[in-house]
C-alpha cells in the first residue's frame, strides 16, 4: 500500500521480530508477564483512593457528576450552569463507568476508570502502529508511558486522555491507509476536544503527500472512507446541541474552538508560542533523544519515520500557534516522538544508552529509597517543617493494601533490571509514582481535597434551611462544593447564605445585612479562603 521498497523494509523488520520472539522460551514468558504486570501497575496506580484534585480533574468530575445526578447527557453542565468548553465523549464514558460500579467504588474513583480505558487504548494503538515497522514494537508504548509529561495526566480524570486515544488511532489509520480507522479516530478526537484533533489529523494526512511512498491510490481512497466514518461523530451531537440551544452551540463551536487561537476562549495558560519547544526538554524524556537518533539514522527512508516526523511537526506548529499554552495541551506530541524513539532504539549509541540506563536505575533507586524511608519515619512520628507546612494536622496510619501495592511495584522494579532499557526506564518511573500514590497518597490527599473544608462549611449551613448564593468560586471549587455540599447555581437573590472565595485572609465585604458565620480553607492552603455569610 505504501510502495514496494517500503513493503520490503517492513517485511524484513517483521521477520527479525518474529525470529526474536521464537527464541524467547520460558524465560521470555516470565519477562513478558512481568512486562504486562508493570504496564497494568503503571496504569492503575494513582487512579483510586483520593478525591478529585484541582484544577482539571475537579471540574471534569463536576461535569460527570451532573450526568449522574440529572440524567442530562446532552449539555455539559457544571454545578447547575452549562459549561460547553468541550464536547461530552469523555464525560459520557466516565459516567458509564460510574454507573457500572455502583457502591463498589467511590463515584469519583469509578469515573476515573475512563482515564484508564483511554490510556490503555492509546498504548495499544501506539503499539499497533509500531508493529508493522519496528523490530521491538512494544518499545513504543513503553517509552510513551515512561515520558515524564504523560505520567500525572494519564492518571487524571481529564478529556485529554480521550483525545490521546483518538490521535493514536488516527496515526494507526494513516500508517495502514485505513479510512475507517482514520475517520473513527477523528470522531473520537472531535467529541473529546472539538476541531483541534481532527484538524491536526487532516493536516498530517495532506502533508504525507510530500513523500512518494504515500502518493498511492489506496491512500487517497482512504480519505473518502475516513470522511464517511467521521460524519456521524461530527453531526449527531452538534446537531442535537444546536436544536436544544443555538446560543450554547455558538459558544461551543465558535468561541471554544476558534477562540483558542484568537484568545476569545479564555483557556488560561501562558501566551508563549515557544512554550512547547521549551517544555519538551523535560516533558518528552526519554523519547526525544531517541527520536533524534531515529531521524539521524533513518534519514526519512521508513514510512513510519516519515509519518511520525510530520505528525510531530504539524502538531507542534498548530499547538504553538494557539493563544494559550499549557504543557497539558502538548500531550499529543508524545505519541509521534514515542514512535520515533522505538525506531531509534534499534541503533542506540552507547553514549546515549548509558546515561539513560543510569538515570533509570540509580535515579529510581535513590528516589524510591527516600520515599520508603521517609514514609517509615513519618509513621514513626517524624514531622519535619516542610511536610507539616504542606499538610498541617495530618496523622498517618498503616494501610495494608497500600503497603502491599508498594511492595509489589518495588519487586517489579527489581526484576526489571534483567529486562530491556525501555522496561527499566518505565519501571523506574512506575516505582517513584507508585510509592507516591500508595505510601504518600493519604498525605497528599489530605491537603489537596476539598472534602474537609466543604464538610466544615456544610455543618454550619444546615443550621438554617435555605439556598446558598456563591461569589468568586472558580470552576473546580464550584464542582467540589456541589459534589460535597449540594451547592449549585443558579441561586436566588434571596438566599439566606452567601459563600465567597477570596485569595486573601482578610474578610471580604459582602454588603449590607450579611454577617460572617464561618471561615475555612484547606490544610496548608494560603491562596484560597472561603467565607460563609448569613442574613
Amino acid at each position: 500500500m505504501l510502495g514496494a521498497e517500503a513493503a520490503r523494509e517492513r517485511d524484513a523488520r517483521r521477520s527479525r521480530a518474529r525470529r526474536s520472539q521464537g527464541r524467547r522460551g520460558a524465560t521470555g514468558v516470565r519477562r513478558e508477564a512481568a512486562l504486562y504486570a508493570l504496564l497494568a501497575a503503571w496504569i492503575l496506580l494513582g487512579l483510586f483512593g483520593h478525591d478529585p484534585w484541582k484544577p482539571d480533574e475537579a471540574y471534569t468530575f463536576g461535569l460527570v457528576y451532573h450526568i449522574l445526578e440529572s440524567g442530562d447527557w446532552l449539555v455539559p453542565t457544571l454545578a447547575g450552569e452549562p459549561f460547553v468548553e468541550k464536547p461530552p465523549l469523555f464525560f459520557w464514558t466516565a459516567a458509564l463507568f460510574a454507573n457500572a460500579l455502583p457502591g463498589a467504588l467511590p463515584v469519583h474513583d469509578a469515573a476515573r476508570l475512563a482515564s484508564a480505558f483511554y490510556v490503555a487504548l492509546t498504548l495499544a494503538f501506539t503499539y499497533l502502529t509500531a508493529k508493522d515497522w519496528c523490530e521491538s514494537p512494544i518499545a513504543a508504548p513503553l517509552i510513551l508511558a515512561g515520558c515524564f509529561g504523560y505520567l500525572q495526566h494519564a492518571h487524571q480524570l481529564i478529556t485529554d486522555n480521550a483525545l490521546m486515544a483518538g490521535i493514536a488511532l488516527g496515526l494507526l489509520g494513516l500508517a495502514r491507509s485505513s479510512g475507517l480507522l482514520l475517520g473513527t479516530a477523528a470522531g473520537i478526537a472531535f467529541l473529546s476536544k472539538g476541531l483541534l484533533g481532527p484538524g491536526m489529523l487532516g493536516l498530517i494526512a495532506i502533508a504525507l503527500l510530500l513523500f512518494r511512498e504515500w502518493r498511492t491510490p489506496a491512500y487517497l481512497r482512504s480519505w473518502l472512507v475516513a470522511l464517511a466514518a467521521f460524519l456521524p461523530w461530527a453531526l449527531i451531537w452538534p446537531t442535537l446541541l444546536y436544536l436544544h440551544s443555538p446560543a450554547l452551540f455558538n459558544e461551543w463551536f465558535w468561541v471554544n474552538n476558534f477562540g483558542r487561537f484568537s484568545g476569545a476562549a479564555g483557556l488560561g495558560g501562558v501566551l508563549d508560542h515557544a512554550h512547547y519547544a521549551k517544555a519538551l526538554v523535560w516533558f518528552a524524556l526519554p523519547a526525544w533523544p531517541l527520536a533524534v537518533v531515529a531521524l539521524l539514522r533513518d534519514r526519512l527512508r521508513s514510512p513510519l519515520v516519515q509519518l511520525a516526523m510530520l505528525a510531530f511537526i504539524v502538531m507542534l506548529a498548530v499547538l504553538s500557534a494557539a493563544s494559550a499554552a499549557r504543557t497539558l495541551y502538548g500531550l499529543p506530541l508524545l505519541i509521534p516522538l514515542a514512535l520515533l524513539a522505538a525506531v531509534g532504539l534499534e541503533s542506540i549509541p552507547r553514549w546515549l544508552a548509558w546515561p539513560l540506563h543510569v538515570t533509570a536505575v540509580a535515579g529510581a533507586a535513590a528516589l524510591g529509597l527516600a520515599l520508603w524511608l521517609g514514609w517509615a519515619a513519618l509513621l514513626a512520628g517524624w514531622r519535619p517543617a516542610f511536610l507539616e507546612e504542606y499538610s498541617p494536622g495530618f496523622t498517618p496510619t498503616l494501610e495494608p493494601v497500600a503497603v502491599g501495592a508498594a511492595v509489589a511495584i518495588t519487586a517489579l522494579w527489581c526484576y526489571s533490571w534483567l529486562l530491556s532499557l525501555p522496561v527499566r526506564w518505565l519501571a523506574g518511573v512506575a516505582l517513584v509514582w507508585g510509592l507516591a500514590m500508595t505510601l504518600w497518597l493519604p498525605w497528599l490527599d489530605y491537603a489537596k481535597s476539598y472534602r474537609g473544608v466543604a464538610a466544615q462549611m456544610h455543618a454550619v449551613r444546615v443550621q438554617k434551611p435555605g439556598c446558598v448564593a456563591t461569589q468568586g468560586l472558580t470552576e473546580p471549587q464550584r464542582a467540589m462544593f456541589h459534589y460535597y455540599s449540594g451547592i449549585r447555581a443558579p441561586s436566588g437573590k434571596d438566599c439566606p447564605w452567601l459563600l465567597i472565595h477570596s485569595g486573601s485572609a482578610q474578610m471580604p465585604a459582602p454588603g449590607d445585612g450579611w454577617k460572617p458565620a464561618w471561615r475555612g480553607t484547606r490544610p496548608g492552603d494560603t491562596k484560597e479562603f472561603f467565607w460563609l455569610f448569613s442574613r
